[in-house]
């Protein structure tokens, strides 16, 4: 902890600086505390749960969660800035430039990815694609693939929307190309296969037996007749 004026640690000592604000020992803890925490995808946790850790990854000249020192161009932590891609590839917080000569997509390829059913996250991301620095040398390489004769399937380039046969979307076809994709997802569905009803035991029939024929009379039969009519 700092002495009462703020300017050394009260237990080594360590007289604090701009530079090194603070002693080696919290230096040596708050690294270890840093390569234990966050084992977890930044995936796995709610957008609540990401807006909250944010929070606690800010302070004065250093981080006051994970003690990163800040610098005039590095003005949040490595932390915080994954909780921002993070938020970035949900469409929760504003798209910005994360890394010099980087574009807006850097790390968040998957929002740059058609899937789903949904037009809504098409439309944000080709938004970003207009306010981003590198629009400019994304659409001129764009058009040297398409060029080349290359298919473009399911994504995002350079603002313009490609589907899964290659087709270029135009914006106002979002929505209708969004209904497609959610009918196509319906017919992907199995349908459960129907079981036959279980007939009970004293359902069965059983087979009737054929009925007995008329038997014609033997010809002994008759010539017996006619031997007893002669007798008499």
């Amino acid at each position: 902890m700092p002495n009462p004026e703020g300017t050394a640690c009260s237990s080594c000592g360590f007289t604090y600086s701009t530079d090194r604000p603070l002693c080696l020992s919290v230096v040596e803890a708050l690294r270890a505390l840093t390569e234990r925490a966050h084992t977890r995808s930044f995936s796995d946790y709610s957008t609540n749960q990401l807006r909250a850790l944010e929070r606690e990854h800010c302070g004065t000249g250093r981080c006051r969660r994970c003690g990163f020192v800040y610098t005039p161009t590095v003005r949040v932590c490595p932390t915080s800035r994954r909780i921002a891609i993070e938020l970035e590839s949900r469409f929760k917080a504003p798209m910005s430039e994360v890394r010099a000569g980087q574009g807006l997509c850097s790390g968040k390829g998957q929002v740059w990815t058609v899937s789903g059913n949904k037009s809504a996250p098409w439309r944000q991301a080709v938004a970003a694609c207009g306010q981003c620095p590198l629009l400019t040398s994304c659409t001129t390489e764009l058009d040297r693939r398409l060029a080349n004769g290359e298919k473009i399937r399911d994504q995002i380039l350079a603002g313009r929307l490609f589907s899964g046969k290659g087709d270029e979307i135009a914006p106002e076809m979002f929505d209708a190309y969004a209904d497609r994709c959610g009918a196509k997802t319906k017919r992907r569905k199995p349908r459960p296969k129907s079981r036959p009803p279980r007939r009970a035991a004293t359902d069965q029939s059983i087979p009737a037996s054929s009925p007995v024929q008329d038997v014609p009379a033997s010809p002994a039969g008759g010539q017996l007749a006619l031997f007893k009519g002669a007798v008499a």
